[in-house]
């Protein structure tokens, strides 16, 4: 017997044999089965991105994907974020040149943490976000300037000052 309105299900039972009492319980697990009001809510992860995609959703995800590749040292990640309106600088310049610019990038971007303390429209919808990055000793804040790409709707690192942090944070003191 069910209660509607609690969604309660329950059997009386009545004093007797046992297999009275064993096909009441059969029958009070199949009830309880048959009282549900409605499947509770299925919860499914959201998909993993794919592993050869490139750029990042949005503006902010871009800039954290770079410093960590930059941090982790991963030249090929840090390809995956640096580009321009065009996609990924690694579909455009030599493989070798490319490296050289992220060895250097990486060394400078060193840091055991980094915060996004600001975002602002750039010119021709461009993002500039402001981050702090900090590390033993030093502190510095740097403009990186984020596009989308047209083509595959995903944001890129276009540049930031590295004169700049090579200057205020990089250098050894």
């Amino acid at each position: 017997m069910c209660d509607g309105d609690r969604v309660r299900c329950y059997f009386v039972i009545q004093k007797g044999n046992r297999v009275k009492k064993l096909i009441a319980a059969v029958v009070i697990l199949a009830s309880t089965a048959a009282c549900r009001s409605a499947p509770g809510p299925v919860y499914t992860p959201a998909p993993a991105p794919a592993t050869n995609a490139t750029g990042a959703p949005d503006a902010a995800n871009a800039v954290r994907g770079f410093l960590a590749a930059a941090k982790a040292q991963d030249l090929q990640a840090m390809s995956m974020y640096f580009g321009n309106e065009e996609g990924p600088a690694r579909d455009v310049l030599p493989r070798d040149e490319l490296e050289k610019r992220e060895i250097i990038m990486a060394g400078c971007l060193q840091h055991d943490r980094f915060d996004i303390i600001g975002d602002a429209p750039g010119t021709g919808g461009a993002r500039v976000l402001a981050v702090q990055l900090v590390k033993p000793g030093r502190s510095a804040s740097v403009n990186f300037e984020t596009v989308m790409s047209p083509r595959d709707r995903r944001w890129y690192i276009k540049s930031f000052d590295l004169p700049k942090l090579m200057q205020e944070y990089c250098a050894r003191r």
